[in-house]
């Protein structure tokens, strides 16, 4: 549900596709294995993400930039990886 508490993270979550607009220090979510992974936002702009991340793989690196989307009312990173994004109270 967008902009609900997780009450077992303490976090508000955001689907990717939301109606709010990413921030700085929110943490993204990624579908990159059945582990998944997380990154911290460090940058945002009307059209891209900054994002930075600890151990992403040998050939990725530590800083990725995605595009940032506004259509129909929604924000969405343009990455199918980008599960969503979570936000500290």
């Amino acid at each position: 549900m967008q902009g609900q508490i997780n009450p077992k993270r303490n976090l508000l979550q955001f689907t990717n596709g939301s109606s709010t607009k990413p921030q700085v220090e929110d943490i993204i979510v990624l579908g990159w294995s059945r582990y998944g992974h997380v990154a911290i936002i460090s940058k945002v702009s009307d059209s891209e993400i900054e994002i930075v991340q600890q151990n992403p793989g040998p050939n990725v690196s530590s800083r990725v930039t995605y595009a940032l989307n506004f259509n129909n009312g929604l924000w969405k990173i343009d990455n199918y990886r980008v599960l969503g994004y979570l936000r500290k109270i």
